[in-house]
């Protein structure tokens, strides 16, 4: 203040003014009056949630919304990123690529700064609308068509449906089923099963007796079931909505063609969930779902999680893909604080910096923020298990093998892991 003493009286009251709107400001960036930075409350930064909230695939909403929160929860408590805290925003795309890019422009209205979702259904409807509008995006959901994307915006943090298939065929084969049939219905997502589902089992042993594609929303399918049963399969194999489903299961009952294994995809795992219901009485013993996880236990990372989505959701039980979602928010707030900005086209540089090796194995955001504010490079491995992205932003995980008990919880059957995997890919070439 002596600068202020010395001037004259009429430039005092002027000079006081700017040095008092010099502190504030101080203030307002977070310098305190002895040059350290101190915490500011700053503007929050949005979560945009695109999942479908009506239509016949209105359950992936539960998955995504439940990750999300239980991810945005994880990275607020231990304080948010460089100072910000997470809030979600959400719209709906009802599944339906019409939908998808109407939705997408009303999310831009909340000004994301990530993205999670949408789901494979929609995907490929706005994928191309990221890098233009300056936002990342985690999407969720295996589709085999983004095995070899080119998104310099878009990551994937979930498996692959090729691999999913892969699971699948060789869970059936290590069971003794040799012969089977596939249901699948006509949506891309279900169809992009079938080549690489048939290209395993074949190269397991097994047969393909029959390949059954199902058109949704037909009243009966009696005429698909008896000709998927004519040779007498010991599994099938199958992937459709769950309206579709209701129907087809329905029907299956009524024909006595519920007492054999049907191994289903992940859209199939949740626990208490419409598959599983409609199934009928015969689900506790007959029906398994692949799920892409292998569970990390670097850094308790996958038992961090449940205690979080405990502390979130009072409960354990978690729906599939939560973990997905749930990593995507950790990657994307390491990669802020790594890239100390909160501008995607600057952070969208730090994703794989800080998810892939090599570097220090972390699984919880706090530990992982704790190594980058000490400058040591870190490789988060999550609740899903290996988070390192290849060079088209895809992870290789390995699977759960979902079954269910007499209440519908979940039961793991069996865990493919990614060296099982790679066998079969071996035998395959």
């Amino acid at each position: 203040m002596n600068i202020i003493r010395r001037l004259p009286l009429h430039r005092r009251g002027a000079a006081f003014t700017l040095a008092f709107v010099t502190l504030v400001s101080m203030a307002g960036v977070g310098i305190s009056s002895d040059g350290a930075v101190a915490a500011a409350k700053l503007k929050p930064l949005v979560v945009g949630g695109m999942f479908p909230f009506t239509g016949t695939k209105s359950l992936l909403s539960q998955w995504g919304t439940h990750g999300v929160k239980v991810g945005i929860y994880e990275v607020n408590q231990a304080g948010g990123v460089l100072n910000h805290k997470f809030v979600s925003a959400y719209v709906d795309d009802a599944a339906d690529s019409v939908d998808a890019l109407p939705a997408f422009r009303k999310l831009e209205l909340s000004h994301p700064t990530v993205i999670i979702g949408p789901f494979s259904p929609t995907i490929e409807a706005v994928i191309n609308q990221f890098k233009p509008n300056d936002v990342v995006d985690f999407m969720v959901g295996g589709l085999t068509t983004l095995d070899n994307m080119n998104y310099t915006n878009v990551f994937r943090t979930s498996s692959s449906d090729s691999n999913e298939a892969i699971a699948m065929a060789f869970y059936a084969i290590s069971k003794g089923y040799m012969t089977a049939s596939l249901i699948f219905d006509n949506s891309s997502n279900s169809q992009g099963f079938i080549a690489p589902l048939e290209a395993a089992y074949k190269a397991l042993g097994g047969t393909i007796q029959q390949n059954i594609t199902l058109t949704p929303g037909q009243s009966s399918y009696s005429t698909e079931l008896t000709q998927a049963f004519a040779a007498k399969p010991q599994v099938i194999f199958d992937s459709m909505d769950s309206q579709t489903a209701a129907t087809l299961f329905s029907d299956g009952q009524q024909l006595g063609y519920m007492n054999i294994p049907w191994i289903g995809d992940d859209l199939q795992s949740a626990p208490k969930g419409s598959y599983a219901q409609a199934f009928g009485p015969t689900a506790a013993t007959e029906l398994t779902a692949a799920l892409p996880a292998s569970p990390s236990t670097a850094d308790n990372a996958y038992n961090h999680f449940l205690s979080d989505y405990q502390s979130v959701w009072r409960t354990t039980t978690i729906l599939p893909t939560t973990f997905n979602e749930y990593d995507s928010i950790v990657i994307a707030a390491l990669a802020m604080t790594l890239a100390k900005s909160t501008d995607p086209k600057v952070w969208v540089k730090d994703i794989i910096k800080v998810s892939n090796p090599p570097g220090t194995v972390c699984g919880t955001y706090k530990t992982c923020l704790a190594l980058i504010k000490k400058h040591k490079k870190i490789n988060y491995d999550g609740a899903a298990g290996n988070d390192d992205f290849n060079k088209f932003h895809n992870v290789f995980s390995g699977f759960e093998m979902l079954g269910f008990d007499s209440s519908l919880n979940n039961v793991t059957r069996a865990i493919v892991t990614p060296a099982n995997l790679a066998t079969v890919v071996a035998k395959e070439s």
